[in-house]
């Protein structure tokens, strides 16, 4: 039986440099379109967990301020060696995503601070099948409205967050290692290194990955 491009790409060694499609060779491949869901806890609950008003696993017994607090259980927040925080103001940007990657050791936070919403797409975790590709008819776009976030799950697919509008700047809960790994690259480039698994979408999956953005 013939092996597709991506069977094929499973089975490639990652860690290797693979020249990245020019302008030309991506416009002519075939567009796969996203359309914009607004995230909802139940939707986005293979993708990591819903953080909004609600206190999830509420409960906790700290007996002060009883009757003025609900207290929320700490979340699953996982990282290697050393967790940082940090901010980043996002903006509009061309809905073609090229890139999306994945932390087995992080699971990653993202929360809005303002008053405008944020998108993100997503794929679920796919690594304890031995994927190192997502699974393309998986992936999907959100909308996250201001005061809702997500923590991820280990191994979710994500690109970085974009504004739906205007500009929104969020919170972003890491691991030192990967914010070292993204900074240290010389310019856009697949990364496998700091527990970064970074693809370039056209070149691997074949696709242009679009998110259908409300006129």
């Amino acid at each position: 039986m013939t092996q597709t491009i991506v069977e094929i790409f499973e089975k490639e060694v990652f860690e290797k440099n693979l020249p990245l499609l020019d302008k030309i060779a991506t416009s002519n491949l075939p567009e796969l379109r996203l359309p914009l869901i607004a995230a909802t806890p139940e939707n986005i609950a293979e993708f990591g967990l819903y953080v909004g008003e609600e206190v999830p696993e509420s409960g906790l017994a700290i007996p002060f301020y009883k009757g003025s607090v609900q207290e929320g259980h700490n979340f699953n927040f996982q990282y290697h060696e050393q967790a940082v925080m940090r901010t980043a103001k996002i903006m509009q940007r061309n809905p073609q995503l090229d890139w999306l990657e994945r932390h087995l050791h992080l699971s990653q936070l993202f929360i809005p601070l303002g008053i405008k919403p944020f998108i993100l797409v997503l794929g679920p975790p796919n690594h304890a099948e031995g994927k190192s590709l997502p699974h393309l008819d998986k992936l999907k776009a959100f909308l996250f409205e201001p005061g809702v976030g997500i923590l991820l799950h280990l191994g979710t697919w994500h690109d970085f967050p974009f504004a739906a509008q205007g500009y929104v700047t969020i919170l972003t809960a890491n691991s030192a290692e990967v914010v070292k790994a993204l900074a240290s690259c010389d310019g856009p480039r697949e990364l496998f290194a700091g527990d970064v698994f970074k693809i370039n979408i056209p070149t691997r999956l074949g696709v242009r990955l679009i998110v259908e953005l409300p006129q």
